[in-house]
């Protein structure tokens, strides 16, 4: 498992040259669908991209078939929609739950707090307006403000765990079970046969 891993900076490559795409199929579509549908159809093109087209090409997306990397399995063996599905989908909970719940907490929280600031009309004279904060207000922020500093750290202990670990893995590979190799898919299938000869 984990034959010729890819590292941190040709996997943020990879991420940036289909970081690039997208901006460029959001600018296209925006132009011709107008802004907000523009927008939606680019965001809604980019998550099927990146849950797709792995299964359909080898674990290559644009970028990763760019810089000669792609998406395994632990075995070596190409990537399932299910695989996918965990990569993308379970991953992506696990890293936006603790900014997702704290939102939740401090909304409901200083919910009639921020009914009131967002419905009481603003005076003429701003340096009248009443700048206090109630104790459940700064509570709620300082919940909100900690669920996402909590999913900030887990995205940024991925992008460590690439950086160090011999086997390049981050927290959404090991939750699908995946690696990202530097081998072709001929390759890496060399590499799962010999294996497979050596345990026999």
């Amino acid at each position: 498992m984990g034959k010729n891993p890819a590292g941190f900076w040709i996997r943020l490559g990879a991420n940036l040259i289909d970081a690039v795409v997208f901006a460029v199929l959001g600018f296209l579509l925006a132009l011709i669908l107008g802004d907000q549908i523009g927008q939606n159809a680019s965001s809604g093109i980019q998550f099927l991209y990146g849950l797709l087209l792995p299964v359909f090409w080898y674990g290559y997306t644009v970028g990763k078939k760019a810089v000669s990397i792609r998406i395994v399995r632990k075995d070596g063996t190409n990537v399932t929609f299910w695989t996918m599905v965990k990569r993308s989908l379970l991953s992506g909970i696990v890293y936006g739950l603790p900014f997702f719940l704290g939102l939740i907490i401090a909304l409901v929280m200083g919910w009639s707090e921020m009914v009131e600031l967002f419905t009481t009309p603003v005076p003429a004279d701003p340096a009248a307006m009443d700048m206090e904060i109630s104790n459940t207000a700064l509570s709620a922020l300082v919940i909100l403000f900690g669920g996402g500093l909590l999913s900030f750290i887990l995205i940024a202990a991925s992008a460590i765990m690439i950086g160090v670990r011999e086997d390049k893995r981050a927290i959404h590979d090991l939750i699908a079970g995946t690696y990202v190799t530097r081998n072709s898919p001929g390759a890496a299938s060399a590499d799962s046969y010999e294996e497979s000869k050596e345990i026999f």
